[in-house]
């Protein structure tokens, strides 16, 4: 059986995207689905395209006990791509609106992706909030506390999203 494959977005993929697939990697390594889930990160944007992941994002994550190294690189997301994941997991209404629009073009018969925001699988996440209301805010204009704070404050989302690649596996 072919992993489910668990894509997180952002806009440079230098930040947020890079830093949810280091989590959600470190998840599936503490769980049996090694092999069963594939984890991939991207960007909306092509400005940063080959840049590594920010430092402050680096050490952000090694403060909250991620392991180095976190081998990355910025890419851009095109729909050919988009349409080969099963679950993306945008950080801002703004990407998601983009990924949605993206799939819109799919030729007919594609497999669409579920598209559903990083912060919807929060612990006390509102079924009734309003894809604004569900940002993960860029802490790129920040200083490092903004990077640390995202960082804790994305991870209470990671075991939603393992359950539900879990769910996504047995529906296979």
């Amino acid at each position: 059986m072919s992993p489910i494959r668990l894509l997180t977005v952002c806009t440079g993929n230098v930040c947020r995207s890079p830093a949810a697939a280091v989590m959600l990697r470190a998840a599936i390594l503490e769980s049996d689905l090694v092999g069963k889930v594939e984890v991939g990160s991207a960007g909306t944007s092509w400005e940063v395209e080959g840049m590594p992941m920010d430092d402050r994002t680096e050490l952000a994550l090694e403060r909250a006990g991620y392991v180095r190294p976190f081998e990355h690189t910025a890419r851009t997301i095109h729909l050919t791509e988009l349409l080969a994941w099963d679950l993306v997991l945008p950080m801002t209404a703004d990407h998601a609106q983009r990924l949605k629009r993206m799939v819109e073009q799919a030729p007919e018969g594609s497999a669409i992706p579920e598209i559903t925001m990083w912060r919807r699988f929060e612990p006390d996440a509102d079924p009734a909030a309003l894809p604004t209301e569900l940002a993960v805010e860029d802490p790129w204009y920040e200083g490092q506390g903004a990077f640390d704070r995202t960082i804790r404050e994305m991870s209470t989302s990671v075991p939603a999203i393992i359950a539900r690649a879990r769910k996504l596996l047995e529906q296979r």
